[in-house]
């Protein structure tokens, strides 16, 4: 599972398996939505790059610091999310191990927390695997090229799963091993692999900082217990919270006009309680 740096095309394939469970899982909604999304994104490259009309696409809508630069103050901000759903077009492995581990952690993290709730999640680990890339990459790594690929928002997943449920078996290569070492497996290779290019002073062609980016947020939001809450949900309930408060203040003026008119008569409304009777009145 590794996100691609265009400088370096012709890398494939992928240091670590992605762990499975004994069963084959059901699909879950968001997760079937985002491989379909993903693979129709990668087929709609692949003609592309087939028709030599790849390369501005790549460097528009992937994660690319120079463009940031070159940009600057008038940032490609959608990029933090567009880059998320691109994967190196001159490989197939790119997408095939991310899509392995988002179907198999994908539809086990939604099944544990729901659709919105790993929405959410996922989203949120590839904005922060794109921050930090951004930060932490720049600073360390400033030459760099076009991150591509949903494995820091994967990652997040992987780390999310393993933390609220880290003594889960998994199988890595025909092993079963415990989910929580499986998540410090691939995240201590990333580890490895940024400390190593501080020593070398070149990176190896991987978007280190977006795989720990996006395992810092689904560690995070476990241990917070944000994974746990709905903002939809949250926003639904203040709405409703709101609606109640100001039918319960439109009644609690009603009654105070009502009194008006019995004590003075329609005569003594003023404009705008006269409005405001018909708006309630005409409200049911």
């Amino acid at each position: 599972m590794r996100d691609y740096l265009s400088r370096e095309p012709g890398e494939g394939g992928a240091p670590f398996d992605g762990g499975a469970h004994l069963a084959l899982p059901t699909l879950t909604p968001v997760t079937r939505a985002l491989l379909l999304v993903n693979a129709g994104v990668f087929a709609a490259g692949f003609l592309l790059w087939l028709a030599g009309l790849w390369a501005w696409p790549e460097r528009l809508l992937g994660l690319d610091r120079s463009l940031w630069a070159d940009w600057f103050p008038f940032a490609p901000v959608w990029q933090v999310v567009t880059y998320g759903f691109l994967h190196s077009v001159r490989t197939p492995t790119h997408i095939l191990w991310n899509s392995l581990l988002l179907y198999f952690f994908g539809t086990m993290l939604e099944g544990l927390v729901g659709s919105r709730r790993f929405a959410v999640l996922y989203g949120g680990a590839m904005v922060s695997g794109a921050l930090a890339h951004l930060v932490f990459g720049g600073l360390l790594d400033p030459g760099g090229g076009v991150a591509l690929g949903a494995s820091g928002a994967v990652l997040g997943v992987v780390v999310a799963a393993a933390a609220l449920r880290p003594a889960a078996q998994v199988l890595v290569l025909f092993i079963p091993v415990r989910l929580w070492f499986l998540a410090a497996l691939i995240v201590g290779f990333d580890l490895f692999a940024v400390l190593a290019s501080l020593r070398v002073g070149a990176g190896d062609g991987v978007a280190h900082w977006v795989h720990l980016g996006g395992a810092a947020w689904g560690f995070a939001a476990v241990r917070t217990g944000w994974i746990h809450r709905d903002p939809l949900r949250t926003l639904q309930l203040r709405r409703e919270a709101a609606r109640v408060a100001r039918r319960r203040g439109d009644e609690e003026r009603m009654d105070r006009l009502l009194e008006k008119i019995q004590r003075e008569g329609m005569g003594s409304l003023t404009r705008a309680e006269r409005e405001f009777l018909k708006r309630v009145s005409s409200r049911g």
